[in-house]
């Protein structure tokens, strides 16, 4: 028990994600408590009868209570309520986290809220995820081997901050701290964006004239593949959206000129210069994929 980074953590949400950060806590830290809860009962039976964890609950307070360690995995707009409520129960030596794919609005909210009561609240996004939802889709490995975006404008002590990353780490992913607007600017290009050209490729699809019949014979992986993300849970995208909407409205701007310019080469007959556009978008990918 000694080497655990936290004795006991306690999820509160377990779907995707979250429910997949159990069954990894599960694998790679057994002699950690692992404490649960959910709104509804369905997910706490599945996770009794998967062997997860015994330790349900269905009143988020009594789950939060003597725990080291709490996960926020509920959608983002859940966290500061839920915060409230589970405060009186949350010792001051606890870190409080959450794994949502905005960070400043987190900050700005549940965060600032969080400490100004004497609490320990620090970021994490887990770059993780799929297009299915809920704790039956969950897996231990999802998170393998994904870097985990840590966030503390609050100035929570660097052993606090060793200590919730050291947990990360203990699940087989690496950690990467960083500032919280730096992390929205930067998830708007590289999760948010590509999740709404995705949306708009299948969109695009049925925009046209052409017989559904057609387009359902010739769709393949290429279409597939390249709108995969969009099958994900539209209410928790529309959350995403708002709350990072300056730094996703940026970079949907960026895309829209450099559509046009596409547009502008095609109409001008330009074959070298749509060559030279795919060269570069090509060059792109592989930097961004270097690591």
């Amino acid at each position: 028990m000694a080497g655990l980074p936290f004795k006991s953590v306690c999820i509160l949400g377990p779907g995707l994600l979250g429910g997949s950060i159990a069954m990894a806590v599960q694998q790679h830290l057994p002699g950690c408590e692992l404490r649960i809860w959910a709104r509804r009962q369905q997910p706490l039976d599945f996770v009794r009868e998967r062997g997860i964890t015994q330790h349900t609950f269905t009143d988020a307070r009594e789950a939060a209570r003597g725990a080291g360690l709490i996960i926020l995995a509920t959608p983002i707009g859940a966290f500061e309520e839920l915060s409230r409520y589970i405060l009186s129960a949350v010792s001051k030596e606890a870190i409080i986290t959450d794994i949502g794919s905005v960070k400043a609005y987190v900050h700005r909210t549940t965060g600032s809220m969080l400490t100004n009561r004497g609490r320990c609240f620090i970021g994490s996004h887990p770059m993780a995820g799929a297009e299915t939802q809920g704790i039956e889709n969950a897996y231990a490995d999802l998170i393998k081997g994904a870097t985990v975006a840590l966030t503390n404008p609050h100035g929570a002590p660097e052993a606090r901050v060793q200590q919730l990353a050291a947990f990360w780490e203990a699940l087989g992913t690496s950690t990467y701290l960083m500032d919280p607007v730096n992390h929205d600017r930067t998830v708007a290009r590289i999760s948010h964006c590509p999740h709404i050209l995705a949306a708009l490729c299948a969109r695009g699809a049925t925009l046209g004239q052409e017989p559904m019949e057609d387009l359902q014979r010739l769709a393949a992986s290429g279409f597939r593949d390249t709108t995969r993300v969009c099958s994900g849970g539209a209410n928790m995208w529309a959350d995403i959206l708002w709350e990072n909407d300056v730094a996703v409205r940026a970079a949907l701007h960026d895309c829209v000129n450099d559509l046009h310019h596409l547009i502008d080469l095609l109409e001008t007959q330009d074959k070298e210069g749509v060559r030279q556009w795919l060269i570069a978008a090509k060059n792109a990918r592989e930097t961004v994929r270097k690591s």
